[in-house]
């Protein structure tokens, strides 16, 4: 039998050698199993010379920010507190919030404003109560009417038999789940920096890296096994078979495609921060810096922020201390988070200018308490309830307790250096009734 291959987003390896031959303005998501692209645009200001006509239900309004109320601190270690509301967003008004909303605003807007068909088949892994799953899951299924096929670990009987939370909106999208033991799941969707290995089938790695005009590629593909293709009964769809196409999302849509979206957020937290800087510096010797501090699974919102930040500071001949971002690892410790992001920075090449790598990754920002993604814990169950409750502020539970967690323990640190603290409420609300539901069976919510 044939094996399934499938083409990752080149976009998120640098491109293709056949991305020589495209315009320069866009990257290139590529589809090897029909040879078909969907172009992406590639930074703000390629957007701004087209028809404004063509992305009317695409365009993200800035995202507000709030003042909170709140110290960690003692007189001499007063910060001013704000809140970037981008759990507000909604893209398309598919239910697509978030983060989310950003990394996948540039692939929602070229396929709206292109003539070619959004993909056949859409293709992605991760867990059954994902929030980036029920995101695609409202672009893919919700919005483009299109097949999206999901894998993922065995997922629990309970829930089968009682769908809940992003699991239960996303069967109702129609999401077709295929579960895989994790050893077959390890050995499909980890690669071997991620320490996962175990036997996983790829594709070649080409890289071809030159100057003056010479070509630089780097493609990877990733092939399934036979014994994924034995579950299709009988179906080509997802083999590019009969003129049908397929996308490969990564898991957590960290990708490099994610990073227009990104620098919109960057721009908008610019704009912010130079209106409000202004009302602080009357009296102030040294002048006002922000610390922007956002909560990381794969670190690719802070990377690409952290980077866009730095970019712009530099051609307006601003210093890099100005705005400062900081990640708080969430899934894993803080050299896994660096980890992840040296990969995504080094799938995308030098595009874009000189800046060295460590010149624009962001600050990693431990707390000391024994952290488990996913793991249910009443300081952080502690930490949720005082924010909604004395602040109203309503977090998610995976992600933002943690990160305030780590906050409030680096207070000092964060004081030393800024005068203002901006938080990015990175979504997550879709997940929330679940992991509600996770404390109360465990007898620590009532």
């Amino acid at each position: 039998m044939r094996l399934f291959l499938l083409g990752l987003l080149v976009c998120l390896c640098g491109g293709a050698a056949s991305m020589a031959k495209a315009a320069p303005a866009f990257a290139t998501f590529t589809t090897l199993a029909s040879r078909q692209r969907i172009n992406v645009p590639a930074s703000s200001s390629s957007l701004m010379r087209r028809s404004s006509s063509l992305l009317p239900p695409l365009q993200l309004q800035p995202s507000p920010v709030e003042v909170l109320n709140i110290m960690f601190d003692d007189d001499s270690q007063k910060m001013c507190v704000f809140v970037k509301r981008d759990d507000k967003l909604d893209l398309m008004g598919a239910g697509i919030y978030g983060n989310k909303a950003r990394k996948l605003w540039a692939l929602a807007s070229s396929s709206s404003s292109s003539s070619a068909p959004f993909p056949s088949v859409c293709v992605s892994w991760g867990g059954p109560q994902s929030n980036a799953l029920l995101a695609l899951a409202g672009l893919v299924c919700g919005v483009w009417e299109k097949k999206l096929v999901y894998y993922t670990k065995s997922i629990p009987e309970w829930l089968k038999a009682r769908p809940l939370g992003n699991y239960q909106r996303a069967l109702e999208l129609g999401v077709d789940f295929r579960e895989l033991s994790a050893a077959e799941y390890r050995a499909l969707f980890s690669t071997e920096s991620e320490g996962g290995g175990g036997g996983a089938r790829r594709g070649a790695v080409e890289r071809r890296e030159g100057g003056g005009g010479k070509e630089r590629t780097m493609t990877l593909t990733v092939t399934l096994k036979d014994l994924l293709i034995s579950q299709e009964d009988g179906s080509n769809e997802e083999r590019g078979e009969e003129g049908h196409d397929v996308l490969l999302v990564p898991q957590g849509a960290a990708f490099q495609g994610a990073e227009e979206g990104l620098r919109l957020l960057a721009v908008e937290i610019k704009d912010w921060w130079g209106l409000e800087k202004s009302k602080m510096e009357a009296g102030m010797a040294n002048g006002a810096s922000l610390a922007v501090v956002l909560p990381a699974g794969t670190g690719t919102t802070a990377l690409y922020l952290a980077k866009h930040l730095r970019r712009m500071a530099r051609e307006n001949g601003q210093g890099n201390g100005e705005i400062m971002v900081y990640a708080v690892p969430c899934v894993g410790d803080g050299e896994y988070l660096k980890s992840q992001m040296a990969r995504l920075s080094s799938s995308g090449g030098r595009e874009g200018g000189n800046m060295e790598e460590e010149d624009y990754v962001p600050h990693v920002l431990e707390g000391s308490v024994p952290h488990v993604f996913g793991k249910p814990e009443h300081g952080l169950l502690v930490i949720w309830q005082e924010l909604k409750e004395e602040h109203g502020l309503e977090l998610d539970l995976l992600y933002g307790p943690h990160a305030w967690r780590a906050m409030r323990e680096n207070w000092g640190v964060l004081a030393a250096r800024h005068r203002s603290v901006l938080y990015i409420h990175t979504g997550g609300m879709e997940g929330l009734a679940s992991q509600l539901a996770r404390y109360r069976r465990l007898g620590m919510l009532k």
